[in-house]
């Protein structure tokens, strides 16, 4: 039996929602007034720090897993957990709380290179987006806003390349086979939250869009990691500032003109 267990669970309604655990309305009346609707996600702590330390944002604890830290109207959100069911939940959550805009930014093991990568599709190599979706191979992030950011992107200098993300939920499990079958697809990167988030975003008719850089890439027969080396730091320090002013810039209509 195909998963998940029961059939065609993606068109039946949930008991509860993120709504039961998120109201904004406690938090206005703690007086703050102004809610982000726009959202960077990020993973790494140092990233978090860099943008403390910069922008001295306001701190908005929703719970023990959840805080904001909120810059003019974008918040700012560590993913304190690994894998898709974490990041769905953070996702699902914000969105209770008025998000309407996501990007989605962190490290991915790389197929084909060192870099940066701006994700167009995602595999479905994971278990949470069949609880949102019909089964099928892959999911897409909003195309308009994926398209907007790669604009921004190169307007800012950066090198980057467009491709399709594998998403799995079991990185000991990224099999030798499987790496040569993907590479031969030509999909660029493979990470553990992106088909996840695409799936609620679909579901929840909010935007999301993603950029990756490498921080390790996977051959046929070798793994090379390189989590601490200085050119994947800095690419993501780049990629980090230039998605929080993507976002500041950006209205409904698209990003805003000078």
């Amino acid at each position: 039996m195909a998963y998940p267990k029961f059939e065609n669970k993606h068109l039946e309604d949930a008991l509860f929602s993120a709504d039961i655990h998120e109201d904004w309305r406690k938090f206005s009346k703690m007086g703050i007034r102004k809610r982000p609707s726009k959202y960077v996600l990020v993973y790494k702590a140092s990233l978090l720090d860099r943008f403390k330390r910069k922008f001295k944002p306001r701190k908005i604890k929703i719970h023990s897993i959840l805080t904001v830290y909120q810059h003019k109207d974008v918040g700012v959100v560590r993913m304190t957990g690994v894998g898709s069911p974490h990041a769905a939940m953070i996702l699902e959550n914000l969105i209770a709380l008025g998000g309407t805009k996501f990007l989605n930014i962190g490290i991915a093991g790389g197929l084909d290179d060192f870099g940066l990568y701006l994700c167009e599709r995602a595999v479905r190599d994971e278990g949470t987006s069949y609880h949102y979706l019909p089964h099928g191979d892959c999911v897409d992030p909003d195309r308009r806003l994926t398209e907007q950011f790669g604009k921004f992107l190169r307007e800012k200098g950066q090198q980057f390349v467009r491709g399709v993300t594998w998403t799995i939920d079991a990185p000991y499990r990224e099999t030798k086979a499987e790496i040569r079958h993907y590479k031969k697809e030509g999909v660029k990167t493979v990470e553990m939250e992106a088909a996840a988030l695409f799936a609620v975003a679909k579901v929840r008719k909010v935007k999301i869009a993603s950029a990756f850089v490498v921080s390790d890439v996977l051959g046929s027969d070798k793994w090379d990691p390189q989590f601490d080396a200085r050119h994947v730091s800095q690419k993501l320090f780049s990629l980090f500032d230039d998605a929080f002013e993507f976002l500041v810039s950006y209205s409904d209509e698209g990003r805003k003109m000078e």
